[in-house]
């Protein structure tokens, strides 16, 4: 019981840091078209590239606690 509801929680606050990351990378994504500057557009891609592998590690995370869920 107490693996399943920890599984849950981390879980949860996976999602929720998935949210917190799709919400800023659109921010940064909505900036980059904006900017001209080729340092700021460097910048940003630098930014979005360790967004998105911070993603893709919690919804890897979040995948596998899903499909453990599942099988258990």
């Amino acid at each position: 019981m107490k693996i399943s509801a920890f599984s849950s929680d981390i879980f949860t606050a996976a999602n929720l840091h998935l949210s917190v990351l799709d919400e800023f990378i659109a921010i940064v994504q909505s900036k980059l078209a904006e900017t001209v500057n080729p340092f700021a557009r460097d910048s940003l891609n630098d930014l979005l590239a360790n967004l998105t592998e911070q993603r893709d590690s919690y919804l890897m995370l979040a995948d596998s606690i899903a499909l453990t869920a599942h099988v258990a």
